[in-house]
């Protein structure tokens, strides 16, 4: 098998201190720890370093498996690096998982461990294993690979070398989707970063296995029964697929794959969508937000995905405005409508300023008036004020108020629709 040698390792990834590897393999040995391993990205990365020169190694951080106890080796590495150089950021004893920074860089470090999904699409249960048997529970064969550190071998259990080589990735199991349906999301973003095409196999895979619904829990169920790779980790797969740089790919190849549609199904068939979330991030509205809005029951699905309560409310938000102007172009008579009136009308609704940016976007057939609200007449402010009256010889009270309001709304009106 193809072997990686630590020094080298270290001389391609530039972010490496020299020396590095050895040092995690020694505390590893110290705490009597079989093996030793890196995975992730950077394991692909120096596949095709060593293929194509002219490759670029992207480190965010170094990705360790071990088959032993993390807690036990985090404190070691402490114990021979000082514990001001070993900093723990973050433990995780239900997938026995610890994330540390070494020196400033940034190390997860997770025991091998067997997954088992009793119900599909919920979480699986963990218990501790190999090396081997962890890679055989990951999702695809470019991802299943690992540097083994004691004897600097290639573990490629899964023909990932000639993966990367003809650049197209595979699940690893004919049940990899309806274990765990967020791999969809997944194998999108995956293929679109790397310009991987998905094998045949896969395809059929995807698009057999949403066609069946094989999960007990349906769209339109109740949300507190869905599973989680339906709800919370969906969201999460999601927003990583939306804030990266491939964004737009990755959602063409859900729709070509039929993949959106264990989101929902209107974004599965929205032909504008990547168009209405690019207009919507470049009004500073999370992509999230916006791909969430143009579904057919966004407040429906922003809880089953569990927004975030200020997420929610700019959906909510939206839609109770969208509801309002569809009422009224039930008639003309809007037209014939003030800017004052339509400043009343609007700030009557009670949604903030993303609500409106929502719609706007979405392209709303008054999205004319929503855009002047917005802009302009929101901002007007009347030219007296509450001690301008009183020091004039009104008395305090709620005629002040109107008073106020009347000066405000005169102004708008002299604005023009835009």
């Amino acid at each position: 098998m193809e072997l990686f040698d630590k020094s080298k390792i270290e001389q391609e990834i530039r972010e490496l201190p020299s020396g590095i590897l050895k040092i995690l393999l020694d505390a590893a040995v110290s705490v009597n720890i079989n093996s030793i391993a890196i995975v992730g990205g950077v394991v692909r990365d120096l596949i095709t370093k060593s293929k194509n020169k002219h490759s670029q190694i992207i480190f965010n951080d170094l990705d360790l498996i071990i088959e032993g106890e993390t807690s036990n080796y985090v404190k070691e590495l402490q114990k021979v690096l000082g514990q001001k150089r070993v900093k723990v950021i973050r433990n995780n004893t239900a997938y026995k998982t610890s994330e540390i920074l070494i020196n400033g860089i940034k190390v997860d470090i997770a025991a091998a461990r067997e997954e088992k999904y009793p119900i599909p699409g919920e979480n699986p249960i963990v218990k501790l294993s190999t090396i081997k048997e962890d890679l055989v529970r990951r999702d695809f064969n470019i991802n299943a690979m690992a540097i083994e550190l004691k004897d600097n071998r290639l573990i490629d259990l899964f023909s990932g070398l000639d993966a990367i080589k003809n650049m197209k990735m595979d699940f690893l199991h004919e049940s990899s989707v309806l274990d765990d349906p967020t791999r969809i999301i997944r194998a999108s973003r995956y293929s679109a970063k790397l310009d991987f095409n998905l094998s045949n196999q896969a395809l059929k895979q995807i698009k057999d296995t949403v066609k069946l619904w094989p999960w007990k829990w349906h769209i339109g169920d109740d949300i507190d029964l869905a599973p989680s790779a339906l709800s919370i980790r969906l969201k999460m797969e999601l927003e990583l697929l939306l804030k990266s740089k491939y964004w737009k790919n990755a959602l063409k190849n859900l729709q070509s794959w039929g993949g959106l549609t264990i989101v929902d199904s209107k974004l599965q068939n929205d032909q504008r969508l990547i168009e209405k979330i690019f207009t919507a991030k470049n009004s500073n509205i999370e992509p999230l937000i916006a791909l969430v809005y143009e579904s057919k029951n966004p407040i429906y699905v922003a809880r089953r995905l569990h927004l975030n309560q200020q997420q929610k409310e700019i959906i909510e938000g939206a839609c109770r405005l969208n509801k309002y102007l569809k009422n009224l172009t039930d008639n003309d008579l809007y037209k014939k409508w003030t800017p004052s009136k339509w400043t009343t009308f609007l700030e009557g609704i009670n949604a903030n300023e993303s609500s409106f940016i929502l719609e706007i976007c979405r392209e709303n057939s008054l999205k004319k008036y929503l855009k002047s609200w917005l802009f302009k007449w929101k901002d007007i402010e009347s030219p007296i004020k509450g001690d301008d009256l009183i020091a004039k010889g009104w008395s305090p009270g709620p005629e002040i108020g109107i008073e106020i309001k009347r000066q405000r709304m005169k102004l708008i009106d002299e604005e023009v629709i835009s």
